[in-house]
């Protein structure tokens, strides 16, 4: 196929696309730009990912683009807000409820290592391994959203049940750390590398439990 015939495909794609988003609302467009964004992000990279193929993709124009996020750092602001909150609720849903610990922490130590095996994990990371350090700012939002986020809704959880007398623990902040670290281990290292072994869930579940056994070993009332 010629330049020109590979030109006029992408331009016909283009017209599609924007045909079709011409019937979408107003929220189910910013979706289809957020969902294009998040699968260039990931196969292509921040930097090579741009915003004009993100519009050939979800359709719309650039003007919409700009109006909604801004510009391109928005729109990744925007996605990593929308896929953290999503990610988060369930954790926190884990972390709300009150009576036995094991069981809670049972509950968000399944929740975070399906996270962490996750194929939207392992790119953020390889993303983040390759353009952080060109992009600060772009890891600075994920670790804010994501990480730093995950913590605190286990630091909050683990402050109540100091109060109920459940638990001992002097720095809830460093102890959420620790939990994560005995759930996670190098899960999310591996799985970003492509080396993570395929475990049965009544293996994950025997880890985990060893996790949450050691920790409240250390802060068990």
């Amino acid at each position: 196929m010629s330049e020109l015939q590979d030109a006029s495909v992408v331009t016909a794609a283009a017209d599609v696309a924007r045909r079709d988003q011409k019937r979408m609302s107003a929220s189910e467009r910013r979706q289809a730009i957020l969902d294009a964004a998040k699968e260039l992000f990931l196969t292509k990279g921040y930097a090579a990912a741009s915003l004009e193929e993100i519009v050939a993709t979800s359709g719309g124009s650039l003007t919409t683009v700009y109006q909604l996020f801004g510009n391109k750092q928005g729109l990744w602001e925007a996605l990593v807000e929308q896929t953290c909150a999503k990610v988060t609720a369930p954790l926190h849903d884990a972390m709300t409820h009150h009576g036995d610990p094991r069981t809670v922490l049972k509950a968000f130590a399944a929740r975070l290592d399906a996270l962490e095996r996750s194929r939207e994990t392992a790119g953020a990371l390889r993303l983040m391994l390759a353009e952080g350090g060109k992009y600060p700012e772009l890891a600075k939002t994920l670790f804010a959203n994501g990480p730093d986020a995950g913590k605190q809704i286990v630091s909050a959880y683990l402050d109540a049940e100091v109060a109920a007398g459940r638990l001992v623990i002097a720095d809830t902040n460093i102890a959420a750390e620790q939990f994560r670290a005995l759930v996670c281990s190098d899960t999310k290292l591996r799985n970003a590398c492509g080396v993570l072994a395929h475990v049965s869930p009544d293996e994950i579940s025997k880890r985990l439990d060893t996790a949450v056994d050691m920790f409240l070993k250390v802060y068990g009332a």
